[in-house]
């Protein structure tokens, strides 16, 4: 069930892979990405080596979301919401489960993951328990806080929050601990407790979050 590493030497970007309908999880567009390192793992319902990468990379997730680190889990059985739910639950698994995923390299064995860099840039493909894999997430993670700090540094340093540190909830019920920096558009700037500064769309706060920041935004 476990892929050999990928022979094709071709290099490939994230914008090449489409993604099913999301089945948990926080809904997901390209924008999403930028900036990001994704993770995109191939798994199954019936797939005994899947379900038991389910709980490391719930883990994974967990310590890595607040340095830039995205997983998305691409169901590839066509299996049903119930029979996912159960698994996933006890994984303790946050991230975005999809109905499958499709790219330009053909997958012939699961579980498979592929890891794509801060540029979209594919860096790894295959089994996502190995070491490998591991080195592939921390090497991928530590191009992006090794840029971050300098492009927060100035405003931090001139320009004080525009709403105190808070936990504010996202529609899925998620708290997310942070200073509000500004609002730009459709976007929240938020400072988090090491200093830097995460953008995240308005739409995904739940209402009473948005509409503090939205009220805050337009105070002169």
């Amino acid at each position: 069930m476990v892929p050999a590493f990928a022979a094709d030497s071709k290099e490939h970007k994230l914008s090449e892979w489409k993604f099913g309908k999301v089945l948990f999880g926080e809904r997901i567009s390209k924008g999403d990405f930028k900036g990001k390192v994704v993770v995109v793992e191939n798994w199954g319902v019936n797939c005994p080596p899947c379900i038991a990468s389910l709980p490391h990379l719930a883990a994974m997730e967990k310590s890595n979301r607040d340095k830039g680190l995205v997983i998305i889990g691409a169901e590839s059985q066509g299996s049903s919401k119930d029979a996912i739910k159960p698994l996933i639950e006890k994984a303790g698994v946050e991230y975005t489960i999809t109905e499958g995923a499709e790219g330009p390299i053909e997958v012939t064995g699961i579980p498979r993951a592929f890891v794509f860099d801060a540029t979209g840039k594919l860096v790894y493909d295959g089994n996502p328990l190995g070491k490998e894999f591991e080195e592939s997430v921390t090497k991928a993670l530590s191009t992006v806080t090794a840029s971050e700090p300098a492009a927060a540094a100035a405003p931090a340093a001139s320009t004080g929050p525009l709403i105190a540190m808070q936990a504010w909830t996202n529609s899925d019920g998620r708290e997310i601990k942070a200073a509000v920096k500004k609002v730009d558009g459709s976007n929240v700037t938020f400072q988090m407790a090491d200093g830097r500064e995460v953008t995240y769309p308005l739409a995904k706060l739940s209402a009473d979050s948005r509409g503090v920041i939205e009220a805050a935004a337009k105070k002169p």
